[in-house]
């Protein structure tokens, strides 16, 4: 067993150690136990607890079959995106269009910016759907259902309540996005071992 003793005055209230001209900084157990269950988790439970905890969002830039357009359409989106400060995680997911045809994209998980407002964000996201032709964007904002946003129509409707995250596929196949991080801006191979999320009533 290894341990160590500190010796020097400690910050009131406060976990940090003034020792000599260092200042220490101690964990609380609580904090410890977090961190540890963070570097443990999988992707995908990270991202299940970031849909459920965080401002979010969904958005790709895939439409049609062509690959290499695709790829130059992803490097677009991921330029404006990078432009308004917002976070984002590749991986790929599947998406059923408005023709009942279900096809494999790179799919962009997007976090809120910290000095960025929720209405904010939810603007920008809708917006980037419009100016990157995709049929729908979704956002979903903390303990709260996600929202599909129609972003193709000239006066769109309502957004729809897609429900709460949900591990593994959608059961009626209308879409999920999988664990797995895309590298660069070429689409994956499929592979049975994808755990994928989606949301579901």
């Amino acid at each position: 067993m290894v341990g160590c003793m500190l010796t020097g005055r400690r910050e009131r209230g406060t976990h940090k150690y003034q020792l000599g001209n260092c200042l220490l900084s101690m964990k609380t157990y609580k904090e410890f136990m977090l961190e540890c269950t963070q570097l443990n988790e999988g992707g995908l439970a990270r991202q299940l607890s970031k849909a459920k905890t965080k401002t979010t969002g969904h958005i790709s830039a895939d439409r049609g079959s062509s690959e290499s357009g695709n790829r130059t359409k992803r490097k677009g989106l991921e330029k404006d995106l990078k432009k308004k400060g917002i976070g984002y995680k590749k991986s790929t997911g599947s998406y059923k269009y408005d023709d009942g045809k279900t096809g494999r994209e790179v799919s962009y998980s997007t976090s809120k910016p910290d000095k960025m407002s929720k209405r904010r964000f939810g603007k920008t996201m809708r917006r980037l759907g419009r100016k990157h032709g995709q049929e729908s964007v979704i956002t979903k904002k903390p303990n709260k259902p996600a929202r599909l946003h129609d972003t193709e129509s000239k006066k769109p409707g309502k957004s729809v309540n897609l429900g709460k995250e949900k591990p593994g596929k959608h059961p009626q196949g209308s879409g999920q996005t999988g664990e797995k991080r895309t590298r660069g801006s070429k689409l994956s191979k499929s592979s049975n071992k994808d755990r994928n999320m989606h949301y579901g009533n």
